[in-house]
């Protein structure tokens, strides 16, 4: 229920959108895995109820970060090779001393619907199934920046000039939706910036080599709310 109210949503917006850029995206994520320490991640899940992401960079060791609320966990994991096949991609998880039922634990994504193909922007993660369990993963083809806070969930389109910002609660539940927003890049970070009834909703993502980023909710230049990113992805046109 909570990928088909995204779904919906995206689709609405993207009926008013141009089609993507024939030259394509490219896709960079991160994640805080520690406080205000930042690295790449190759996947990351943004699910009702959690934030999962894995750090390394392909087969070999790596961790696992899961966040329940503010609360952060890791666990050791070896990542396998991917196994790909009839449009999707399983890459293996083993961690030490826990087993699990076949078909084991996994990250599963799309070798269709990626950002090596200029119909989508991002390429669409599905599930994480760790031992904690099996999560669904939000996606949004189209989106320039997915993001996920302790708090909320955050969508950002950017295309043909036009800027449009949505959020979820954690839980799912549809937060705020505003169009007309400015985005500019200043030392490594872009800020997006939306105003609505005198409040100002600021965005701000690192791009490589200046990962980091927050959101932060303004009345009358004075800051109300600001919550850090704890993982997202940006993609950018080629």
């Amino acid at each position: 229920m909570f990928l088909k109210r995204v779904r919906l949503a995206a689709g609405l917006l993207l009926s008013s959108l141009p089609m993507a850029s024939a030259a394509g995206f490219s896709e960079a994520s991160f994640a805080q895995v520690g406080a205000d320490v930042w690295k790449p991640v190759r996947f990351w899940c943004d699910a009702p109820g959690r934030v999962l992401a894995l750090s390394g960079t392909g087969a070999g060791a790596g961790t696992l970060t899961q966040w329940v609320g503010a609360a952060r966990s890791q666990l050791p994991v070896t990542v396998g090779a991917d196994n790909a096949g009839a449009g999707q991609v399983y890459t293996p998880l083993t961690f030490a001393g826990r087993a699990a039922q076949a078909p084991g634990f996994f990250v599963h994504s799309s070798n269709v619907e990626n950002v090596q193909d200029p119909a989508y922007r991002l390429t669409h993660v599905s599930e994480f199934r760790v031992p904690a369990g099996s999560f669904a993963c939000r996606y949004v083809p189209q989106a320039a920046v997915l993001a996920a806070t302790a708090r909320h969930s955050v969508i950002v389109w950017d295309s043909g000039g036009k800027v449009t910002y949505a959020s979820r609660n954690r839980d799912g539940t549809p937060g705020v939706t505003i169009t007309g927003g400015t985005r500019t890049t200043r030392d490594g970070r872009a800020e997006y910036r939306w105003n609505r009834g005198g409040y100002g909703y600021v965005l701000t993502v690192g791009l490589a080599g200046h990962a980091g980023g927050e959101l932060r909710v303004e009345l009358a230049g004075r800051t109300l709310s600001r919550e850090s990113l704890l993982a997202y992805s940006v993609s950018t046109p080629r």
